[in-house]
């Protein structure tokens, strides 16, 4: 057998125990010092030893262990993207993030988490290749890609002053710095990454830990471009030349989108079975959401089958958000329909064209129409769950009204009068809202662009949540802006952090708005 895969299956192992450790890890000191890591004297000679770095940084951008999958997609994504209903109560009757009332010790969990899945492999990675390369660039695109959704939460982060991994009192960037600094990174990282497509080696060294893309480099190219557009799209109400300048970019770039159904990005990572599965059909923590029940069956929409399960009457019923239902009303709401063995959600091929639809009707130079954009997203997203298009494009069919399957005062009129129907004479805010209602259907059950949206557009229109047992000022037509800065950074590097509360241009409470959000609500 080859020398080079030899050393793989034999680091493998340890990266097996290095992501177990990642994902208890806790302390943002611990990047650099995790004792059950490989060792660089362990990983000496080639390409394995940053093979088996990479599939552990995979996770930060969409988790596949089941406790982290519940503390962040579900109970964050997942619920303030309202791709779904958290049902059971924690923390002493409370339902948590679902009723915006998540206790202090909780709202640091996508900062602790994460910052450890990013930055214990990539100081090594780093180390390793003299910060050039192959697999230096790929971490670094993970980096950004990690780091947005660290800073959809809070809003400033550690990015461009962390260092050499030794010193762990870090300042965090202001909003502006960050991006223009995860721009100039991953900008880099997409043209490094340009050199090595077309390689046949990537996949052979990198096929078993690449989690995503089984080593297939110009895939990443794609996922660096379109996380690239992401990144402009929230910036369109504060920076409105920079987003359109980086937007034109990632849409002209020769490398591409993720664009075609067979290009979406879909994760393997799964060490306990699809966590999305575990949670709400095994342990019975979520179901269906009500807001996405709405509207799919208003349109008649044939999605609505491959994301719910029919609940016990035989029908799909989804349940609204800051409800405790607990376990006697299991059998009444639908479950998501998922399976076990499927993989998890990153980014849907459809979203790519919805952002450039957005572009289109802001007047940037996105290929095509923002009516032409738009349509093929539906299509695409339509050819990714596998359903026929039909007629739905023509279609003038407006979002149901909730009719609760057991709850009579959790009934609820239809939020939004949006059809699926283009209207080439609507405002811009009606065909705006269209288009954001259909990155939301497609992204299912990726619920952390639809927060971002949600936060920077005012859409989807939602209900408004059963109960608010907020404190701090978050409004039950807002919802949750952000996350108050984690515990951990007020032990561990309480200078830094405090100075970070004085960027965010209001209290460090959930009510306080990202500085690229809405300020409307």
């Amino acid at each position: 057998m080859n020398t080079k895969f030899n050393k793989i299956a034999t680091l493998l192992v340890g990266g097996s125990l290095m992501l177990g450790a990642i994902g208890c890890t806790d302390k943002f000191e611990d990047f650099n010092t995790d004792p059950k890591a490989p060792t660089p004297e362990q990983m000496e000679g080639d390409f394995a030893a940053t093979a088996t770095l990479l599939g552990t940084m995979i996770p930060s951008i969409v988790q596949g262990q089941e406790n982290n999958f519940q503390m962040l997609d579900q109970m964050i994504g997942c619920e303030f993207g309202r791709m779904g209903s958290a049902k059971n109560a924690w923390g002493g009757g409370a339902t948590v993030y679902a009723c915006y009332n998540p206790p202090m010790g909780w709202t640091g969990n996508m900062f602790d988490t994460t910052m450890p899945q990013i930055y214990t492999p990539f100081f090594r990675i780093r180390d390793l290749t003299d910060s050039d390369g192959l697999t230096y660039f790929w971490a670094s695109l993970i980096r950004v890609a990690a780091s947005l959704r660290i800073s959809d939460c809070y809003g400033p982060i550690p990015f461009s002053k962390i260092g050499d991994g030794s010193d762990f009192q870090v300042a965090y960037d202001d909003m502006p710095t960050l991006y223009n600094a995860m721009f100039e990174e991953l900008d880099k990282a997409i043209a490094g990454l340009k050199l090595s497509v077309g390689s046949t080696t990537s996949a052979q060294l990198f096929g078993n830990v690449d989690y995503i893309y089984g080593g297939d480099i110009a895939r990443w190219v794609k996922l660096g471009n379109t996380v690239k557009l992401r990144m402009a799209m929230r910036l369109v109400n504060v920076e409105p030349a920079l987003a359109q300048r980086k937007a034109e970019e990632a849409v002209a770039d020769e490398g591409g989108l993720i664009a075609a159904a067979s290009d979406a990005a879909w994760s393997s990572f799964l060490p306990g079975g699809n966590s999305f599965h575990k949670v709400s059909d095994l342990w019975g923590e979520d179901r269906f959401s009500a807001d996405l029940e709405s509207y799919l069956k208003g349109y008649n929409d044939p999605r609505l089958e491959k994301y719910a399960k029919p609940a016990a009457d035989g029908q799909i019923h989804g349940a609204r958000s800051g409800y405790v239902y607990g376990a006697d009303y299991n059998a009444a709401y639908s479950l998501p329909n998922v399976s076990a063995n499927d993989k998890l959600l990153c980014i849907a091929a459809s979203e790519s064209w919805f952002m450039r639809a957005e572009g289109a009707l802001r007047g940037w130079n996105m290929g095509g129409t923002a009516k032409e954009l738009y349509e093929k997203g539906v299509t695409v997203s339509f050819e990714e769950r596998g359903v026929a298009l039909g007629d739905y494009l023509n279609s003038t069919a407006i979002p149901a009204d909730h009719v609760d399957a057991l709850i009579a005062s959790n009934s609820i009129s239809a939020q939004s009068a949006i059809c699926p129907k283009w209207n080439d004479s609507g405002v811009f805010a009606e065909n705006l809202e269209r288009i954001i209602v259909q990155k939301w259907l497609g992204n299912y059950p990726n619920g952390w662009e639809t927060w971002a949206d949600f936060r920077r557009v005012n859409f989807p229109k939602f209900f408004p949540v059963v109960t608010n047992k907020n404190t701090d000022g978050v409004t039950t037509k807002g919802g949750m802006r952000r996350l108050p800065f984690p515990l951990s950074e007020f032990n561990t590097n309480a200078e830094n952090v405090k100075a970070a509360q004085g960027m965010l241009g209001g209290p460090d409470t959930g009510a306080t708005n990202l500085w690229w959000a809405s300020s409307n609500y």
